[in-house]
């Protein structure tokens, strides 16, 4: 997770609102949490379809694209809730299936419909869409 700190941090994260830019303009802002974290999703210009075992190319890419730190591909819990349950704020997204960082096994992954936010756990050899996110904490 990326740290920010300053004096005037607090002020600052309150005047974002979700689907906005993010702090830094690395992505969109997509929930704020009460304990002091925002939620970040990266540019659709940086989501990528890759098999499970590339899965951490979406990082790469929205490293690049944003010239931002601190990105990672969410867990399952994580992808459904803030990731599919704020999706209308993501700046697009995709109706098909994304991976999650979870494993079930050396062979299966789970992935989150973005259809109606289910989990479930599929060949890793498939290729599915990947996003990354990051946090900031204020």
């Amino acid at each position: 997770m990326s740290v920010i700190v300053g004096p005037a941090l607090w002020q600052l994260a309150n005047r974002f609102s979700l689907g906005e830019p993010a702090l830094d303009g690395g992505g969109n802002t997509i929930c704020k949490s009460g304990g002091g974290t925002i939620w970040i999703v990266a540019p659709a210009s940086s989501e990528v379809s890759r098999s499970w075992y590339s899965r951490n190319d979406a990082v790469t890419t929205a490293t690049n694209c944003t010239s931002a730190t601190g990105w990672f591909v969410p867990n399952v819990s994580q992808l459904q809730n803030p990731g599919f349950g704020c999706r209308t704020y993501w700046d697009s997204y995709s109706s098909a299936h994304y991976w999650s960082s979870t494993c079930l096994t050396s062979s299966s992954s789970f992935r989150v419909s973005f259809v109606d936010g289910s989990a479930d756990h599929h060949t890793n050899s498939i290729t599915k869409c990947v996003r990354a996110f990051r946090c900031v904490i204020y």
